[in-house]
């Protein structure tokens, strides 16, 4: 297990930084999430580590190893693209063989690697099929298979879960999750999908416009984003411009909103009195009812429509000043709600994330 750290980075293709100075470190067998929109530059990032791209600057260190002016093969990096280039006339059982015998083992070696990495992927029963003979998901199991069967020091997944049914591709994630944790191999994902992001990562990395913009553990980011573009980036919120009054006895931000005087964090740092501001709240942190904690922001609104979701209902209210604003309730909770009602929401201050400058307002 490594330490992969990425100090810096930076690549252009015609002037223009694909990767502009991305910053990040990987601990030692952890699955980190590289998240970001199509376009943002995880794809190349993958191609530095790799070493299949030059780099224009910075360094990319393994164990603190400087390792980017070594060659591809030399820095044991496993890359997993989104498409899965097998060998369509090989079986599984020998692709993995194919790619061993590329690196140089002789037969005697290969074997035991090969039913090892078998094993790990729980592909024995399917060892000798063709890649027109399986599935989506065990497509992507043989191509990590390949993968491992080289003994990476770090595994880079580029989007592996793309290719597989979306009936089944919640199954797979589980399986994925299980199978990396029980490698305990370093691994990099690369996704645009948030969900799949919050539920598999140890860490995940939201990258865009060529830069990681914020690093921490699934629930971190998403409960404390330190901007509005990771804030919607990372699920629905409800957004709302707004200015600091200053802070309160117990010292969190008090910001004045369309919806009203708003108490929350400030999650990106300080805020001075007076700073413009952006305050960010998830919809199924905002309660509906009359029974009302202590310590809660509250303001009053009208429910223009519901929209059913199984065991949950989302709803589509006005606030103050016809603001817009989204709230999600458990199905069980919320079945009195009725459309045209006034009711009084609610949101704990440790919901209400407060983040700086102006951002476009759109409730998501």
């Amino acid at each position: 297990m490594i330490r992969v750290t990425l100090d810096g980075l930076v690549k252009r293709f015609d002037r223009v930084a694909v990767v502009d100075g991305a910053s990040l470190e990987a601990r030692p067998g952890e699955l980190t999430i590289i998240l970001g929109p199509s376009g943002a530059g995880k794809s190349t990032l993958a191609r530095l580590i790799a070493g299949l791209e030059t780099l224009d600057h910075g360094e990319i260190f393994f164990d603190g190893k400087l390792i980017h002016p070594l060659k591809p093969k030399d820095r044991k990096v496993g890359l997993v693209f989104q498409e899965d280039s097998l060998w369509p006339r090989l079986t599984v059982a020998q692709n993995l063989d194919r790619a061993l015998a590329i690196k140089g083992l002789n037969r005697r070696d290969r074997k035991p690697r090969i039913v090892e990495s078998l094993a790990a992927l729980r592909m024995e029963s399917i060892a000798d099929r063709r890649p027109h003979e399986l599935n989506g998901s065990q497509r992507v199991r043989a191509t990590i298979g390949r993968a491992i069967a080289l003994d990476p020091d770090l595994l880079i997944l580029d989007d592996p879960t793309g290719r597989v049914d979306p009936k089944t591709r919640g199954e797979f994630r589980d399986e994925l999750r299980t199978l990396l944790a029980e490698l305990q191999t370093t691994t990099l994902l690369l996704t645009s999908d948030a969900s799949e992001a919050l539920s598999l990562a140890d860490r995940v990395a939201v990258m865009d416009l060529g830069r990681i913009v914020q690093t921490g553990a699934p629930a971190e980011i998403y409960n404390r984003p330190t901007s509005a573009f990771v804030a919607q980036f990372l699920g629905p919120t409800n957004l709302l411009h707004g200015q600091v009054e200053g802070t309160d006895a117990r010292g969190e931000v008090v910001a004045r909103t369309p919806l009203g005087r708003l108490v929350g964090i400030a999650a990106a740092g300080p805020l001075a009195e007076g700073a413009t501001v952006t305050v960010s709240i998830r919809p199924e942190a905002i309660g509906v009812g009359d029974v009302i904690p202590p310590n809660c922001n509250r303001f009053p609104a009208t429910i223009e429509r519901q929209l059913f979701q199984g065991e949950l209902r989302r709803v589509f209210l006005r606030g103050p000043g016809d603001w817009p604003v989204q709230a999600v309730a458990l199905q069980s909770r919320s079945i009195g709600l009725r459309e045209g009602q006034v009711v009084t929401l609610f949101v704990p201050s440790e919901f209400v994330v407060v983040l700086p400058g102006r951002y476009a307002t759109t409730s998501m």
